[in-house]
C-alpha cells in the first residue's frame, strides 16, 4: 500500500511542471509580433526597400482592401498600429510571417 501511495505521489510531482509549461506557452502565444516596414519612393530607395516584395511595393487595390479589412477585424493589430502612430489609411499590405507574426507595409 505504501508503495502505491509513493508511486502516485511521484507521478503527481512529475506531472506538475508540465502543466506549468503548457500554461506559460499558451499565455505567450496570444501575443503576435508585428513589424512595420515603411516603403520609400524609388528615388530614395535603399537595400531595405529593395527587399520589399513587389506585391507590396506596387500594391493592387485588392491588396490594399485586404489589408484594410484585416486592420478593421483585428483589434490588437489596429491598437498596435495606432500606438506606433501609423496612419491606418497608409497601410498597403499585411503579410503573415512563418512564425505567425505580422509584417505591415506602410507607404
Amino acid at each position: 500500500m505504501r508503495r502505491l501511495i509513493m508511486l502516485t505521489f511521484a507521478v503527481l510531482v512529475a506531472a506538475m511542471p508540465l502543466g506549468g509549461l503548457a500554461s506559460a506557452r499558451d499565455a505567450r502565444s496570444g501575443q503576435v509580433s508585428i513589424t512595420v516596414i515603411i516603403i520609400k519612393n524609388e528615388v530614395d530607395s535603399d537595400d531595405e526597400t529593395q527587399q520589399v516584395p513587389r506585391t507590396y511595393r506596387y500594391p493592387s487595390p485588392q491588396t490594399i482592401a485586404k489589408a484594410q479589412d484585416e486592420i478593421r477585424s483585428d483589434a490588437y493589430l489596429r491598437g498596435f498600429l495606432q500606438k506606433k502612430r501609423v496612419q491606418l489609411r497608409n497601410v498597403v499590405g499585411i503579410q503573415t510571417a512563418f512564425n505567425g507574426g505580422k509584417i505591415v507595409y506602410v507607404r
